[in-house]
């Protein structure tokens, strides 16, 4: 598989027996929204091919739950960080499964790894990469100007004091950032610097050492993420270990609500729970794959619509082709797929090389609904070929979740009991059993 690595700015091809792959996870103060849920899915669909292609993988998502954020938010709450923490990672959790995510291999929190955060920095200082200040510790950038910078394509000497950099007069350089932070706020643990915690840029780069112990395939994180986090992050590990964190940085855009950037300082997020809720996770799955997962994506109402009236057009054909082979309307045939010419329809082999390709989604919807008006044409003959059982392969490789009933016997009667009706003409019976049909997710 081919992915364009940020980092190199070109595509770098990933063949390995067994992919390494981590994803940056929440900072679990609130739930999260469908910003936050972009790289998840661009990930679930990293896992669902390597799964169909019988690839070995090793998957990490961390959870952020020592933040300031939480501190003041628990204390508003009048809970404890640890209480209030737990109750938005359980969230989380929660809004992967309706997502229709698979779980990594492994959910880490990182208060589980002060042990090792600890050893982390004190290493960096043994090297001379980092220094401590008033009980504080910081990575001194001035040992790595001609690294730092290089995955956010900015020069040193230009980046924006006092806005994405903090300004703090420990520092021996306006750019060095916070490894461990002397506090007197909130959960606090004993170092030999001083009371404190870790700061945020020093997890993932741990999280990484201390999980795969060697420089990990895939960097999966929002492009918003990119300066100074993953910055930072690489340049930790890079000190560390003399060597990349990871083949490929593989960031998704970032989305906006009708043209304004999506931000909770600006209150204008849409919640995954409440989108899941209103809309359907098939729908939020569909808008993303249906774009380039590096560019930014602009939600509207008109999107939303126009991706549940998509995701209703393949459920119904579904559903149909369901039910119709369950009275006997519709026979399933072994047949491969062939155009008019007795050429065979390599779908699965198409898709394959879609998704090498860079994850080329958009592509991979048209041949969905490819395949749908191929279906279609051919359910007006009472017979398909095995393009429907390859379409729900390649839907349950993109990550659609489709919840398609089993039908039973007593099903069975009321489908025939309906068939009859509309063929007697009582349409008022058909349209309350068609109705009841409905309900009952069969139709």
């Amino acid at each position: 598989m081919k992915l364009y690595d940020s980092l190199k700015s070109e595509l770098i091809e990933i063949d390995v027996p067994k992919v390494c792959i981590y994803t940056c996870g929440p900072t679990v103060y609130d739930f999260i929204h469908i910003g936050n849920s972009r790289p998840l899915i661009l990930t679930d669909l990293i896992i669902r091919y390597l799964e169909h292609r019988d690839i070995k993988y090793k998957y990490l998502l961390n959870i952020t739950d020592i933040d300031d954020k939480i501190i003041n938010k628990a204390k508003e709450e009048n809970q404890s960080e640890e209480d209030y923490a737990q109750k938005f990672t359980n969230a989380f959790l929660t809004d992967l499964d309706d997502l229709n995510i698979k779980r990594p291999t492994a959910i880490i929190p990182i208060s589980s790894k002060i042990n090792e955060i600890l050893g982390f920095i004190d290493e960096l200082i043994k090297k001379g990469f980092a220094y401590e200040n008033n009980g504080n510790v910081y990575f001194d950038i001035s040992q790595w100007e001609n690294k730092y910078g290089m995955l956010s394509k900015q020069n040193i000497d230009h980046l924006n004091m006092g806005e994405r950099i903090e300004i703090d007069e420990n520092k021996k350089n306006p750019q060095d950032f916070i490894l461990w932070k002397k506090t007197e706020i909130g959960k606090r643990w004993l170092s030999k610097w001083s009371l404190g915690r870790p700061g945020w840029h020093t997890e993932c780069a741990l999280m990484i050492d201390d999980f795969f112990r060697a420089p990990i395939d895939i960097h999966v994180g929002g492009i918003d993420l990119k300066f100074p986090h993953h910055e930072n992050e690489r340049i930790q590990y890079m000190a560390k270990n003399l060597r990349e964190i990871s083949s490929v940085w593989l960031h998704n855009g970032h989305l906006s609500i009708d043209n304004v950037k999506m931000s909770k300082s600006l209150k204008n997020t849409i919640l995954v729970k409440d989108y899941v809720k209103n809309y359907g996770s098939n729908s939020l799955r569909y808008i993303f794959l249906n774009s380039n997962y590096k560019q930014p994506l602009n939600i509207t109402q008109e999107l939303i619509n126009n991706s549940v009236d998509w995701v209703l057009k393949v459920e119904t054909m579904l559903k149909t082709i369901n039910w119709s082979v369950s009275i006997g309307d519709l026979i399933l045939t072994n047949q491969t797929p062939i155009d008019d010419d007795f050429n065979s329809y390599k779908y699965i082999t198409k898709f394959r090389s879609i998704l090498k390709n860079d994850l080329n989604t958009p592509m991979a919807i048209s041949l969905v609904d490819e395949m749908c008006k191929n279906i279609n044409k051919q359910m007006k003959t009472k017979t398909v070929d095995l393009t429907y059982a390859k379409l729900k392969s390649i839907l349950n490789i993109l990550g659609f979740n489709f919840n398609i009933k089993k039908i039973s016997i007593e099903d069975i009667e009321k489908l025939k009991e309906w068939k009859m009706l509309i063929s007697q003409k009582e349409f008022d019976k058909a349209d309350k059993l068609r109705e009841s049909l409905k309900q009952e997710n069969i139709i």
